[in-house]
């Protein structure tokens, strides 16, 4: 047999099945992608990678010369200390999401900016991302939410994926922790309580956390649903 094909939920999966069928090793094949899944990661339809592997001649095949060969600690060093995790998911993602853009017609390009053992970022850097951000973040919440959906059904191991438009995620969380610096100062110089409407889940959560310890104020939420309020109260 000199090719065989896989398929699978990740392009490794799709690559481990076609070397099962064949009885070899990696370095004795070359892989051609014959099929990714859709422009929205198979979310509403099944798709898996499908690949072919094909077998090298003997002398297309590398050579390992033992004194060019990197030591442990050398290869260590080269790739920053450690293996990268979620690599798979990260690199998912990002093709995912720069579908996403292409096909929204705006001129950006997809960055990843981290990849940890709980989180993957994602960052768009172009000329005008209004359109991807949307009115308050809400554009950006919803691709992100696709983005994670469908990268996460093509690895086996998933994680958290945050998407983000020419940092305006972290421009955002600081004019929240402002806003709620700015607040508690003027629940405190009035002697009143201040009611926050109209904030998201996330953004409670970054005021609570941000005057957990400020002095002379205490945080407190209460409504349900869309009508969940904010309280910052002065105490003695």
């Amino acid at each position: 047999m000199e090719w065989a094909e896989g398929s699978g939920k990740s392009l490794d999966e799709a690559r481990r099945e076609a070397l099962e069928q064949l009885g070899v090793f990696e370095d004795e094949v070359e892989f051609e992608v014959l099929e990714r899944p859709g422009a929205l990661g198979g979310i509403f339809g099944k798709s898996d990678f499908r690949v072919r592997a094909i077998l090298r001649h003997p002398e297309e095949r590398p050579v390992e010369d033992e004194q060019s060969m990197e030591s442990p600690e050398e290869l260590e060093e080269q790739l920053g200390g450690e293996e990268r995790p979620h690599a798979d998911l990260a690199e998912a993602a990002r093709e995912l999401l720069q579908q996403i853009v292409d096909l929204m017609g705006v001129e950006g390009t997809v960055t990843i900016e981290e990849c940890t053992d709980d989180e993957v970022r994602l960052n768009v850097e172009g000329e005008d991302m209004g359109l991807l951000i949307g009115r308050h973040g809400a554009s950006l919440d919803a691709i992100q939410l696709i983005v994670a959906i469908g990268a996460n059904r093509q690895v086996e191991h998933g994680a958290r994926v945050i998407v983000d438009a020419e940092d305006y995620r972290a421009r955002h969380r600081a004019m929240i922790e402002s806003r709620a610096r700015k607040l508690a100062e003027e629940a405190r110089n009035r002697g009143q309580e201040i009611v926050v409407p109209d904030l998201k889940a996330y953004e409670r959560r970054l005021m609570h956390l941000v005057l957990k310890d400020e002095a002379g104020v205490e945080t407190y939420s209460e409504g349900e649903g869309d009508d969940r309020v904010l309280v910052i109260s002065p105490v003695d």
